[in-house]
């Protein structure tokens, strides 16, 4: 028979060391009927949490919610752009239900928790709602100091932010056509870099946003004439602007065009200068570019001593680059 009194009841983990002494009373006679009981925490509460998904920053915000627990104290934060945030304590009512009342200085996601630590009969339970808080337009431009350049030009682009909360950072970014989207230069409010452009370009300025603005991105483009290269081949000499060939000679203009498009088509012009002016002879919208987008031309005929001539390449344009003209290249006939 045990004895009456206090007793300690050892409760031995694996390993033969004591994990858990709990003091219980001494158990009575059997006779008796008496039996100690111990206590265990159930299962977590449950908990509701409703809110609007969007409010006005500053404006009354209402969440509403549920404990099944009943009557209690609630912890509540608040985490927003800047940071996170406790708020002041709620208690639900008798009924569980409780209300939490906010007006949210920071725009953006806000996101609200509700937590209750539990009791005797129920576990410990949170909940969380997202609210998006409305922030204001910024006020954002991009702009370049022209349409169309020179190929490898380079292009002056500005972006000027407006009027925000606590961030100034604007960003200049490049995209030119097929390729990839590279970072030009960041600062604060206004910013102006150069950029040097080879093909269709689309310039775009961003700002993050903050706690009152919205994120925003502008973007404008512009365009680079092909590059055409242009020489006249298999002349004997030179006098003044003219390159000098036998008759017997076909003159040959070798052209390239970049950026690089094997396979592609450029043009050409040929004028004889007759009766004291240049008149055009022969123009060809299509000569097909090689491998390497080089393309040649001769001027193939019977050659009159004294003729002059000048010849030059053309790029019609297309998604890539704007259309371009090669300079004249200038050649004269002797005996």
């Amino acid at each position: 028979m045990l004895n009456k009194g206090w007793a300690w009841l050892a409760v031995v983990a694996a390993g033969g060391a004591a994990a858990l002494t709990v003091p219980v009373a001494a158990l009575a006679d059997p006779g008796t009927g008496a039996r100690a009981t111990l206590a265990a925490v159930g299962d977590p509460a449950s908990l509701t949490l409703e809110a609007p998904a969007t409010v006005a920053r500053l404006g009354s915000l209402t969440l509403t919610g549920t404990l099944s627990a009943g009557a209690g104290p609630l912890s509540v934060t608040r985490r927003d752009l800047a940071g996170s945030h406790p708020l002041a304590a709620v208690t639900a009512d008798a009924a569980g239900a409780f209300t939490v009342h906010d007006k949210p200085p920071v725009g953006g996601a806000n996101t609200y928790t509700v937590s209750w630590a539990g009791d005797d009969a129920y576990g410990p339970v949170s909940r969380q709602v997202t609210v998006t808080v409305s922030r204001r337009a910024a006020t954002l431009s991009v702009t370049r100091n022209a349409s169309t350049y020179a190929y490898h030009a380079a292009a002056t682009v500005t972006a000027k932010l407006g009027t925000t909360h606590d961030v100034r950072t604007v960003c200049l970014y490049a995209t030119p056509r097929g390729g990839t989207k590279v970072k030009i230069k960041c600062g604060s409010g206004t910013v102006t870099a150069a950029y040097r452009i080879t093909r269709r370009t689309t310039f775009s300025a961003a700002f993050a946003g903050d706690q009152w603005y919205l994120p925003r991105t502008v973007s404008t483009s512009a365009t680079a004439r092909a590059q055409i290269s242009q020489v006249l081949d298999r002349q004997y000499g030179t006098s003044g602007k003219d390159k000098l060939y036998h008759r017997s000679v076909d003159p040959l203009l070798l052209t390239r065009i970049l950026p690089a498009r094997p396979g592609g088509c450029y043009g050409f012009q040929a004028q004889a200068y007759v009766s004291k002016a240049w008149r055009t002879v022969l123009t060809k919208t299509c000569f097909t570019l090689n491998g390497d987008s080089i393309g040649g031309v001769e001027l193939i005929g019977s050659h009159t001593s004294g003729m002059r001539w000048r010849l030059r390449s053309t790029f019609a344009g297309d998604a890539t680059n704007a259309a371009a003209t090669g300079s004249w290249q200038y050649l004269k006939f002797t005996a």
